[in-house]
């Protein structure tokens, strides 16, 4: 599994990462969005030809291919990044999701972590 992840851009403030595959389920659409890449503080998600208004607050379960990773997280859209992307942030996260997130995130960091050691042992 391919893991990349930007450490220039500090919109979020925090380790971004990208992940193929992840993407989200939103309420009341059928098809799953594309996640561009993600933080413990929000993500970006591909919306395609669907219209998102910033301020909207979105009902959503993160998933990796098949698998449900969070289930029920509130994100609001605080930005249309262009190009059909929009900028998120996740709203009132419980204990257990924020959790599952941090989780996460730190397996994806120790992937990079460990991919990077690869390469420059080759």
């Amino acid at each position: 599994m391919d893991f990349s992840y930007e450490s220039s851009n500090k919109a979020r403030g925090a380790f971004r990462a990208s992940v193929p595959g992840l993407a989200i389920k939103v309420k009341g659409y059928p098809d799953p969005f594309s996640v561009k890449d993600f933080s413990i503080n929000g993500l970006a998600f591909s919306a395609g030809k669907d219209a998102f208004e910033v301020n909207t607050n979105l009902e959503v379960d993160l998933v990796l291919g098949k698998k449900d990773i969070l289930v029920g997280i509130t994100l609001e859209i605080v930005r249309d990044i262009g190009k059909g992307l929009m900028g998120c942030v996740f709203v009132d996260l419980d204990k257990y999701q924020e959790e599952r997130l941090d989780k996460l995130v730190l397996e994806i960091q120790k992937r990079m972590i460990l991919l990077r050691k690869k390469k420059g042992a080759s």
